[in-house]
């Protein structure tokens, strides 16, 4: 089965999905990015990352008001039962994500969006309903377009990403709009732009003000690897020290539900990696000493972290333990699916600088 057989145009959803416009555009774009992806053929998705198209998104979505209106009133009434659904669906694939990497499961979660989540878009409900259904579709497709980035298909993750800040911008969630910036980063930093990983990171630190504070320590972190990115050691120190202390901060009631697995491991393991790319090997060092203990279920990121520790024992020196590190984080990575844990255990392995995000 092609796209064309059902009457699709994919040049032409390739292009749409790049526009940002109402909601009724979002909903229409991700039922076609949903179908397309269902089908789990690489040649169909993959569709080419587009710089600059995100700016305009970014600035509407940091200063505009939320939408007006968000009531339903379509076909089906949406009721709470649906959308526990979705929000359990959702927890689920971003568990098996963190277990088994974003290429096994994408194109089942896929399938089910685009037959559960796009009745409910269409349906009919509340405006307190809908904001519940637009930030739960929200996490659903941030986490379909970390899968995608992790399948290494930066178009289509960031298609996903460029609907989600539509539907968090219609319901006004700064939180979640700093979210997507935070993914925005991270697709810069993949495609090489210094320039735009930097002010994605600072767009997610702006947005992130007034949020919950796990929010804003998740953007400073953010921050301090973008800045890292750039080589500036100082900012990185500034920006990890804010991230920490926005952190011993929170409450354990403060995490929305969608950053629930952002713990004190996860902080610390990011900080390192930012610690590591900056050159500050024995703060990087103490950083990835305080990550230890990460669930065991998190098998993707505890790689991250062996990465992490071969690229500090290169900055000592180190060969040994840099080869040994590297050699564990490739035997780690076997059962994952992942294309891009596996180049950047493939480039540790040449001896290739990680200069990434």
């Amino acid at each position: 089965m092609t796209p064309e057989s059902l009457g699709w145009a994919t040049t032409d959803i390739a292009a749409e999905s790049l526009e940002y416009r109402d909601l009724a555009h979002a909903v229409r774009m991700l039922s076609k990015l949903w179908e397309l992806d269902s089908m789990a053929r690489r040649s169909v998705v993959k569709s080419t990352f587009s710089p600059g198209v995100f700016g305009p998104a970014s600035r509407e979505a940091l200063v505009m008001p939320p939408d007006g209106d968000i009531a339903g009133r379509g076909r089906h009434k949406v009721t709470c039962a649906d959308l526990e659904l979705l929000e359990e669906h959702t927890v689920l694939y971003g568990k098996l994500d963190a277990r088994r990497g974003g290429g096994r499961y994408r194109s089942a979660f896929a399938s089910f969006l685009a037959s559960h989540a796009i009745q409910l878009l269409r349906g009919t409900f509340s405006a307190r309903s809908g904001r519940r259904l637009y930030g739960g579709v929200t996490d659903a497709v941030l986490a379909m377009a970390s899968m995608a980035y992790d399948d290494q298909l930066p178009g289509l993750a960031q298609r996903y990403d460029l609907q989600a800040m539509r539907l968090a911008q219609a319901i006004g969630d700064r939180a979640r709009i700093a979210r997507v910036h935070i993914h925005q980063a991270r697709l810069a930093a993949s495609q090489g732009d210094r320039k735009e990983v930097l002010t994605h990171s600072r767009s997610a630190v702006l947005a992130s003000g007034g949020t919950p504070l796990p929010v804003r320590a998740y953007a400073a972190v953010t921050e301090a690897r973008a800045w890292a990115f750039n080589g500036s050691p100082g900012q990185v120190l500034d920006a990890v020290a804010r991230a920490r202390e926005a952190l011993d901060r929170a409450s354990p009631d403060s995490y929305p539900h969608w950053l629930s697995w952002f713990d004190r491991h996860e902080l610390e393991a990011q900080a390192a990696w930012a610690l590591a790319m900056a050159g500050l090997a024995e703060a990087g060092a103490q950083a990835l000493k305080a990550a230890e203990g990460m669930p065991r279920e998190r098998a993707r990121d505890s790689v991250e972290l062996l990465i992490t520790a071969a690229e500090l024992a290169r900055l000592r020196g180190d060969v040994p333990k840099q080869a040994e590190l590297t050699q564990r984080a490739a035997e780690t990575a076997r059962h994952l699916s992942s294309r891009r844990l596996t180049e950047r255990i493939t480039r540790l392995s040449l001896g290739e600088p990680l200069d990434d995000f």
